[in-house]
């Protein structure tokens, strides 16, 4: 039993702020673990009350009613069985599609609040916290998005007061005319993104494996910001988020 326990604490432990969570929603994914992972066939409110305890949760004193209840409706989350309940087949593959992606986005969660923590400018800081919040709802494509003005404000404002007089040699030298200086922050929004890369190349700002994550990623974030066919995983907004964090936000 203590096996069990340790179990169905690792598996609560993957869902953020389960512990404030509805009773009936604590309630399902805990019948959803007694049936996956512990193997029971079917849940009764005994063994569901079981696992409260277990958890140190406040007790569900409707769990029997709310069965019953659930069980005796088309619309019910709950199939009643000869000795007991088992979760209705939808909200049981709702419930497994969320246990399956949880784990990745705990895991992107706790990864970006760790380089969160390195990053010391407060404006910065407070952006990465709500790019996070779009990863934690799955909008992948604003999160994308936001990861990218960051990490272009950030490459501008380190140019700026780093390396102005190495970036405007370079620019001086490039053939397209449309911006010939940069003078003030606000002159790098004349440049298109991907000219701005270049030049930062060329001054020797950022290194050739540097450019080539920038320009990669903006291809990324291209079809991220613009309706497409292109599907946006969180795996792929994972990496995104983290190769420029790590190689331009915390590099430069």
């Amino acid at each position: 039993m203590r096996t069990s326990i340790d179990q169905l604490k690792e598996f609560v432990e993957k869902f953020e702020n389960f512990s404030q969570w509805e009773k009936s929603d604590q309630a399902d994914y805990i019948a959803f673990f007694l049936t996956t992972v512990a193997g029971k066939e079917s849940i009764t409110a005994s063994d569901v009350q079981k696992c409260f305890d277990a958890l140190s949760l406040k007790n569900y004193n409707r769990i029997a009613a709310y069965l019953s209840e659930n069980s005796n409706s088309e619309a019910g989350k709950y199939v009643k069985k000869d000795r007991g309940y088992r979760l209705d087949l939808r909200r049981f593959d709702e419930i497994k599609k969320i246990a399956q992606n949880e784990p990745e986005k705990v895991e992107v969660s706790e990864n970006l609040e760790k380089l969160i923590s390195q990053v010391k400018e407060p404006q910065e800081k407070g952006f990465l916290i709500e790019a996070s919040s779009c990863f934690r709802i799955q909008a992948y494509r604003a999160f994308i998005v936001m990861i990218w003005i960051l990490t272009m404000d950030h490459l501008k404002r380190y140019i700026f007061k780093k390396c102005l007089k190495e970036f405007n040699q370079a620019l001086f030298k490039n053939p397209d005319k449309r911006v010939k200086k940069i003078v003030k922050l606000d002159d790098f929004n004349d440049l298109p993104e991907l000219k701005l890369i270049e030049m930062a190349r060329s001054a020797n700002i950022i290194s050739n494996d540097v450019r080539k994550i920038l320009e990669e990623k903006l291809g990324i974030r291209n079809s991220a910001a613009h309706p497409s066919g292109v599907g946006i995983t969180g795996h792929k907004a994972t990496e995104f988020a983290l190769d420029l964090i790590k190689n331009v936000l915390l590099k430069y």
